[in-house]
């Protein structure tokens, strides 16, 4: 017997679970939601201009530019450099684009337009031009954090249990995020930023994590699902939030308030029964389990209970040796050829997959002139990635991942023909970019474990998870490049999205198939996989592959 059958015993997804799933995850992943797009938010310049001074006529030049728009191409020209101090404004000048463009880098600070976007960090200490570079190395470090929080976090999970794990995280999380309002000076700023992102993810994967292992089999759909709808609703309401608030301090702290209040509830939130079952700790498993049958309504008396927790931890030990093989590490697998090369391929779709997905999140604030309505309705075009679970079900893994890879890619290269002057239609073209690669990014959560066979599938989807992380830490150094070339982030993450579409292609299909178990098994069916000019196999082959390795 195993824990999942012991679920079936006290309700695999009755009202506990759902009170768990529809409670939890919607808060822990709506709070990491609102802090990475409020942190994006005031990290943002709003429309800017070199504060011109040029002898005489003074009034005039602030006549000339107020008369001109902040997204006027014209003004391009002066939002990094100014006239010489020496420069005299023609008394018959009538418009910017009759004067000659300045040259001199800016000195004299920057006049903001804050009638169309707010005051924030960046406008506050004048990161822009030549020191907008800090605002994308705060974001790199915000993920480096994430890196090296996911792996901390995750042992802190394994060692001490779920319950420590969610509340550690979410105190570093929230006592960071409140002291970045504070912080005036750059470096302390950056580090509690890194801190912030060291907890980002684990605050919303692992309570992710603790109600899948409440659920049963037929049920784990509803959680990822959850996930998904929570998230995109959460980016659609941080624009409303930020143009209601208006401010970028109250806006930090309403992405911070909310984790430290959810601590209040620490003493509600359940451990995880089956942690408890791998560490021994049958005693606590059971009444962990007696609690969700009686809120589930099943009668199950304690010595039953007792009973079947002991054959599920039984069953747990047994499966474990199986799986383990003696001990055995992902690092073998580079002694089977074509497991190894799915694998290489599979991390390459994973990097490609995370770092383009990101990167086109950041940029959605350089695609308008109005960057709330923008990040609006880059949040509005990932409702249509809600059907990722009925795709891939319907026509596999393989073809739709490619499919929503090239579709972003083509968009990329479109929106480098689009002339700037057509905003709207550069906006359409960045955001269908934008939702593909979405529905790439969420295909590539579900396919990519099942690839690894299963006796190392956990070390590969950390290997996955962290390359992953580097990745997106490099995506804001892609970001960066649209200082100097405004087509040239989505130009970059469009090759990046051919790439990876075409990496997709030379993967096996997944759907429908008996997933091998053991390195040998993987072997096998990486060697058996059907090309793509072959066509799709049928479900059954699965089962001869699984058992291929008998004649390894």
């Amino acid at each position: 017997m195993h824990f999942e059958d012991l679920l079936e015993e006290v309700g695999s997804f009755g009202l506990y679970q759902r009170v768990l799933c529809f409670l939890l995850i919607p808060i822990t992943t709506g709070v990491v939601g609102l802090t990475y797009y409020f942190q994006l938010f005031i990290l943002t310049a709003p429309p800017h201009t070199c504060r011109q001074e040029v002898v005489g006529n003074a009034t005039q030049m602030e006549t000339l530019l107020e008369a001109t728009p902040y997204t006027s191409a014209v003004r391009e020209p002066y939002v990094c450099h100014q006239f010489p101090a020496n420069y005299t404004l023609p008394v018959n000048a009538s418009s910017l684009a009759s004067l000659s463009a300045p040259s001199v880098p800016c000195d004299n600070g920057w006049d903001y337009d804050y009638q169309t976007y707010f005051s924030s960090y960046t406008s506050e200490r004048d990161w822009v031009c030549d020191e907008a570079w800090r605002n994308y190395l705060v974001v790199t470090l915000f993920w480096v954090g994430n890196t090296v929080g996911s792996w901390l976090w995750g042992l802190v999970s394994d060692l001490r249990g779920r319950r420590v794990a969610i509340a550690g995280s979410l105190l570093v999380y929230s006592l960071a995020g409140l002291a970045s309002v504070f912080a005036k000076d750059f470096y302390l700023f950056s580090t509690l930023r890194f801190l912030v992102g060291s907890s980002h993810h684990t605050v919303t994967h692992l309570p992710f994590v603790l109600v899948v292992e409440y659920c049963g089999l037929k049920a784990r759909v509803v959680p990822l699902f959850t996930i998904m709808v929570t998230y995109t609703l959460a980016s659609i309401a941080a624009p409303a939030i930020a143009y209601l608030v208006w401010d970028w301090t109250y806006l930090t702290l309403i992405a911070a308030i909310p984790s430290l209040a959810f601590l209040l509830g620490f003493k509600w939130l359940p451990e995880s029964a089956s942690w408890l079952l791998t560490k021994g700790r049958v005693e606590a498993a059971r009444t962990q389990l007696s609690r969700v049958a009686k809120v589930n309504k099943q009668e199950l008396s304690g010595e039953r209970l007792t009973t079947l927790l002991v054959e599920a931890g039984e069953g747990e030990a047994d499966g474990d040796k199986k799986k383990s093989g003696g001990g055995v590490s992902i690092l073998q697998a580079v002694q089977y050829p074509k497991l190894r090369c799915n694998i290489l391929l599979v991390l390459l779709v994973w990097m490609l997959a995370c770092m383009c997905f990101y990167g086109h999140c950041q940029n959605t604030a350089n695609l308008g002139s109005s960057v709330l309505m923008s990040y609006l309705l880059g949040a509005v075009v990932e409702v249509p990635s809600w059907c990722v679970p009925l795709l891939i079900h319907r026509f596999g893994r393989r073809m739709p991942l490619a499919s929503a890879f090239l579709i972003s890619a083509l968009a990329g290269f479109i929106y480098a023909l689009v002339p700037a002057d057509m905003e709207w239609l550069v906006l359409v073209v960045a955001l269908m970019g934008r939702a593909s690669i979405t529905g790439a990014y969420y295909i590539t959560l579900q396919y990519g474990p099942e690839i690894f066979p299963t006796e190392v599938r956990g070390q590969g989807v950390a290997l996955s998870e962290t390359l992953g992380g580097v990745a997106i830490f490099i995506s804001p150094m892609v970001v960066y490049l649209g200082e100097f070339k405004r087509t040239a982030p989505l130009l970059v993450f469009a090759g990046l999205s051919v790439l990876g579409g075409g990496a997709t292609l030379l993967l096996p299909e997944t759907a429908g198939m008996v997933l091998p178990q053991t390195l040998a098994q993987a072997e096998v069916f990486s060697r058996q996989a059907t090309p793509l000019c072959c066509g799709s196999r049928s479900k059954g082959e699965g089962k001869e592959e699984e058992q291929g390795d008998e004649t390894l």
